[in-house]
């Protein structure tokens, strides 16, 4: 594991989130801007997807390696908040709680995943890990 870099995996899903979350937020307003897109395929449900198999194991190994040196619960706690949330609100959450619903937990369950990663990433980089 010595040649994985734990601030990558954390830039990495702190990426997608931002992604996930501007894709949740700016969507409607450039479809009502642009109403002509709304003909091309769109299937959020499979963007969601491919967004959690690119988050959950960029998280996961971000967690483990910075967890690893610095042990900080609140990482720990705000990384799994965030993943759970995310993964569930993707793969159940239209169903359950309708579309405004699942875009509010989006952003929330986004704004929890980066700000534990930025915890993650700064914990480890005031300690010098050497990942």
């Amino acid at each position: 594991m010595r040649y994985f870099k734990q601030p990558l995996f954390d830039q990495l899903s702190m990426g997608a989130s931002v992604i996930c979350a501007i894709h949740c937020a700016a969507l409607p307003i450039i479809l009502a801007l642009f109403p002509a897109l709304s003909s091309l395929p769109n299937n959020n449900h499979d963007f969601h997807l491919a967004l959690i198999v690119l988050i959950v194991p960029a998280s996961l190994l971000a967690a483990y390696l910075g967890c690893a040196k610095h042990k900080d619960k609140w990482v720990l706690i705000g990384i799994a908040t965030g993943l759970l949330t995310l993964t569930i609100t993707a793969l159940l959450g239209h169903d359950l709680i309708g579309e405004v619903g699942e875009k509010t937990l989006t952003m929330c369950a986004s704004i929890v995943l980066i700000a534990a990663h930025w915890r993650n990433y700064r914990l480890c980089r005031s300690k010098k890990c050497s990942h």
